[in-house]
């Protein structure tokens, strides 16, 4: 699944952030929901590891890049509405997509905590990138108003990425319209973006100061729609074999059980970052993780990558668990997994259950965790695995994140 952002990159004057204005909906809240989508092949889980590491401009290790990648010349097509860099990862995997309205023309989209900017396949590509896509098309919207000199642009470091231009118009998600909302207009692809025919692009729902736009960084859809809300807030109510939501502005006390519990986040990397420094394994004593790294709650990443000690820690109390040639921890399908026990600040403990510790089936009877090291990074990134166990609640006026167990 890919949940890659774009990035959101005049001539005699300054660019400013642009002014979207939000309309407001009855009730001021809004749901929506997800659809799944899976990939005829099933998981991969090794591509899903490697996603996270290029998301996060992590070096890539060459075990994990041999298995994913095929070696070849990199090279850009710079022919109008033609643009795309040859840097092939493939991946079967399973997705959770949601629908939006950009300039009236519904798009299915991936909602991502972990990226801040908005872009689309669009008609400035070639008909053979889009290929499988719902491409927006701003000839056909009123609404659509470019932003000159304004670029965006990502690459990783296997040489994937996308770049584009960038506009603004009316994007509708559930009900709530935000006008003059920045769109960025994908011009150049990797395949591996391309390749990813369910999803027509991403919603970042970071901080804007994480926004790639260029001069002048851009506001998020929730930003600009966070002041006409009842409350500052978007929820995640993701599951385990079911469809989700995400809801803006209302927390359904219906959907989780006990109090949330509340952590403040560090957002001065544009992230929703909490301190995790303590974790349990089954019906083990409470374990201090010293050095801990922050951790990131990023619902655009299906694997949780932890600190080494702690996944070490985790994967010794499975029978059969072993690290894989690729660095990955794997045991065999018939293993029972335990709980698993994570701090979310300073005073809650998240527990996942053990089914949610199983990521995908590999050869021989043998499945991948879905607890990875994140290899000495320095961070720690809590995404799907974190989420199917945990209904959380983003606070974007109190700077904080709330999490209780699913009802």
């Amino acid at each position: 699944m890919h949940t890659f952002g774009g990035n959101l990159l005049s001539v005699l004057f300054l660019i400013t952030r642009v002014l979207a204005a939000p309309t407001k909906i009855e009730e001021n809240s809004f749901v929506v929901h997800r659809r799944a989508v899976t990939s005829p092949g099933g998981r991969n889980g090794v591509a899903a590891l490697d996603k996270v590491f290029r998301k996060y401009g992590w070096a890539i290790p060459e075990r994990i890049n041999n298995k994913v990648h095929v070696p070849q010349n990199i090279s850009i097509k710079q022919a109008e509405g033609e643009g795309i860099v040859r840097a092939t990862p493939g991946e079967a995997d399973t997705s959770f997509l949601s629908p939006i309205k950009v300039g009236g023309q519904t798009l299915m989209m991936n909602f991502d905590t972990g990226s801040s900017d908005l872009w689309v396949f669009n008609t400035n590509l070639s008909p053979r990138i889009t290929r499988g896509h719902a491409v927006y098309d701003p000839k056909k919207s009123s609404t659509f108003k470019p932003m000159n000199g304004a670029r965006w642009r990502i690459t990783y470091g296997d040489g994937s990425g996308a770049s584009g231009i960038v506009g603004t118009d009316v994007v509708n998600i559930g009900g709530a319209k935000v006008a003059n909302q920045a769109i960025e207009l994908a011009t150049t692809v990797t395949d591996s973006f391309a390749e990813d025919v369910d999803s027509d692009g991403l919603v970042g729902l970071g901080f804007g100061s994480l926004n790639t736009v260029k001069p002048q960084q851009q506001k998020t859809f929730f930003e600009n729609v966070m002041p006409t809300l009842d409350k500052p807030v978007f929820t995640a109510n993701l599951r385990h074999h079911t469809l989700g939501s995400y809801e803006f502005g209302r927390i359904d006390s219906t959907q989780f059980k006990g109090p949330l519990t509340y952590t403040k986040i560090d957002p001065s990397r544009g992230f929703w970052q909490v301190e995790s420094t303590s974790f349990a394994v089954g019906d083990g004593v409470k374990q201090t993780n010293p050095n801990a790294s922050p951790a990131i709650i990023d619902s655009g990443t299906t694997l949780m990558l932890a600190d080494d000690g702690v996944v070490r820690s985790y994967w010794r109390q499975v029978e059969g668990a072993t690290m894989d040639e690729e660095g990955t921890f794997s045991f065999p399908c018939v293993a029972d997994l335990p709980d698993f026990h994570i701090a979310l600040g300073p005073t809650y403990m998240a527990t996942i259950p053990g089914e949610l510790m199983n990521y995908a089936t590999l050869a021989r009877n043998r499945c991948m965790g879905g607890m990875q090291s994140n290899q000495g990074q320095g961070i720690q990134i809590y995404g799907g695995v974190l989420f199917k166990s945990q209904f959380v609640v983003f606070d974007g006026a109190n700077k904080t994140v709330g999490f209780a167990p699913h009802a």
